[in-house]
């Protein structure tokens, strides 16, 4: 599977210590290789993270979350496909709205404003 930018997976727990939920940033251009560029969510200290510029607070139900959780744009990282758990299905997708608050966080975090 390819997954395109915006799209929301499930982390298998080995790579991160338990499951988490990412989102796809690269380019779609860039996703057909064996790695994409994916930001971590967090459902723990939301009102502390919400407050930082680096964190993108999410309520639930937007791209198909359970629950409210941040996107912690600070951690983008490089992801190795056979990491993410396409066996448990696309969580959900983010409209270019939601994307953009994404993109604008992760600029924040690497002084591209």
């Amino acid at each position: 599977m390819t997954p395109r930018r915006g799209q929301l997976f499930w982390l298998k727990a080995d790579h991160v210590g338990k499951p988490r939920i990412i989102v796809i940033v690269s380019n779609n251009t860039l996703n057909g290789g064996h790695c994409v560029l994916a930001v971590p969510f967090y459902s723990q200290q939301l009102e502390k993270r919400s407050a930082q510029a680096w964190c993108v607070l999410f309520a639930r139900h937007e791209g198909g979350l359970e629950k409210d959780c941040v996107a912690k744009c600070d951690e983008i990282s490089l992801v190795d496909k056979i990491d993410i758990d396409f066996s448990r299905g696309l969580v959900g997708t983010f409209d270019e709205g939601q994307m953009q608050r994404v993109i604008n966080a992760i600029k924040w975090s690497i002084d591209a404003n």
